[in-house]
């Protein structure tokens, strides 16, 4: 079936079609936002398993379980807070007064997070770590879903959402040159030990966290309220947790989503391991700064493949974008079987060249595609839950994101992996490590490639639902 052409209309039918373009000052404002996204996917994380298994000496399935419950809580506060700040009403708007809350409580938490004291045993750890990873993602939780929903209203066309996520990606990618060096960092001579060194490193950047988060929550305006938007009543959570999760496109979506996430995060905590004791010999310090020249690299490449996943985007449509986004990420996975190897340490960083476009753009189009998922919702049922819709699909990937945790210490466990036996671990267990490292992410990226084959939400399609929307106001 064919479908107009004609140039998209604003999805805030309330405003001009002129007003679509959105300022480069707001779309750079907006854009800081990213970094939190960024540095709560990746730093807590990064350094669980290097402070809390290799300092410390807690077993990593205990990490596993923490971390597994920190983002099952998140997945599950992301669609209350979603659709509390979609019914919320203040002078100061719905969705700056979280976005505040959130700033202060997820800097504040992160730094406490790592004031550890040395030999406490591992009761100890386990209950201190949950303690303030629950708190460090309920703050990003209040900040990060008002300020996704505050993207989707202000960029109001099908390629201008992508130009508006685009900035906000390529703060994501300076925040990841960051985050890849937290751990070396906290091993530097100056610090007593690494206990010491993550204690610093992490109040810096928890102070870091909510100074650059206040900026777009005190700063940005939130764009007018759509006549829909502004005539409707608060409406109860489930009854519209029922009407978003019986929305067809949106659960594919979200599924592919799933796989994707789950199959990354259940192998990232392996990329240091196989560095200290396969590429490495059990150089821990050698083993870490790789994995920040890794990070760097992965990031600086992705950062600038963003303006080609926008050209991409505009040439060929999200739909297929994403398509390639996530293929290259699969042939990577394969690849690294081959290129982390201990003849050439630094052959490793090739499979960024793939891996790295293949997640920017990945990172861009699924929250451009969920706005377009917005309009596609309101068309559907004449309410507009621009939070509630973003959070759904957070809530439906970080429960998978939330398991994946669980089961990156079974896999470490299942490959007989001992911390206790340093540099003489069981034969087999390398091997083991490089292929579960391969294969997971591989298969999930292949899954979700299956899963999106029909993706209905064209540019074409998406314009007919905008004009629709549009028209029906008049």
């Amino acid at each position: 079936m064919s479908h107009p052409t004609t140039p998209p209309p604003p999805a805030d039918s309330s405003l001009p079609a002129s007003a679509a373009k959105l300022p480069v000052r707001d779309a750079i404002i907006f854009s800081t936002g990213g970094g939190l996204q960024q540095f709560a996917n990746t730093a807590p994380q990064y350094l669980a398993n290097p402070i809390f298994n290799l300092a410390l000496g807690l077993n990593p399935v205990f990490i596993g379980v923490v971390l597994a419950i920190a983002r099952l809580w998140d997945a599950v506060s992301d669609p209350l807070v979603g659709n509390w700040s979609d019914n919320f009403r203040s002078r100061w708007g719905r969705r700056r007064p979280f976005m505040v809350a959130g700033a202060i409580l997820t800097g504040a938490s992160f730094a406490a997070m790592w004031w550890l004291p040395r030999d406490a045993g591992q009761t100890f750890y386990f209950g201190y770590f949950l303690f303030t990873i629950l708190a460090f993602f309920t703050g990003t939780t209040l900040f990060t879903v008002p300020w996704n929903a505050l993207g989707i209203s202000l960029a109001t066309s099908y390629s201008e959402r992508t130009r508006l996520f685009a900035y906000a990606g390529i703060t994501h990618k300076i925040v990841g040159f960051g985050t890849g060096w937290l751990y070396p960092l906290c091993q530097i001579a100056v610090f007593q030990d690494v206990i010491e060194g993550v204690r610093v490193v992490g109040c810096v950047c928890g102070t870091l966290i909510t100074i650059v988060c206040l900026i777009p929550a005190l700063t940005l305006k939130e764009a007018p309220q759509t006549a829909v938007a502004a005539a409707q009543r608060p409406e109860p959570f489930l009854r519209a947790m029922k009407v978003v999760l019986s929305n067809r496109v949106l659960l594919v979506f979200s599924a592919a989503c799933l796989v994707t996430m789950m199959s990354l995060y259940t192998v990232s905590s392996l990329g240091l391991y196989i560095n200290i004791y396969h590429i490495f010999q059990g150089d821990k310090v050698a083993a870490a700064t790789m994995m920040g020249i890794w990070g760097t690299t992965f990031n600086l490449i992705a950062m600038f493949s963003i303006p080609g996943v926008m050209w991409l985007a505009n040439r060929i449509g999200k739909h297929r974008a994403i398509m390639v986004a996530l293929g290259m990420v699969c042939v990577s996975a394969l690849l690294k079987f081959l290129l982390y190897t201990p003849a050439l340490p630094y052959l490793q960083l090739a499979t960024a060249l793939l891996q790295a476009p293949g997640l920017a753009a990945y990172l861009v189009l699924v929250n451009s595609m969920t706005a377009d998922i917005v309009d596609y919702d309101e068309s559907l049922n004449g309410r507009r839950r621009e939070a509630l819709i973003s959070a759904a699909n957070g809530w439906i990937t970080k429960m998978g994101v939330s398991l994946s945790f669980i089961l990156a210490g079974v896999v470490l466990n299942t490959t007989g992996f001992d911390a206790a036996l340093g540099d003489n671990q069981p034969p087999g267990t390398v091997f083991w490590m490089r292929i579960f490292f391969c294969a997971i992410p591989a298969l999930g990226t292949g899954t979700a490639l299956l899963l999106l084959r029909g993706y209905p939400l064209t540019r074409e399609r998406v314009t007919e639902i905008q004009a629709k929307l549009t028209q029906a106001l008049r």
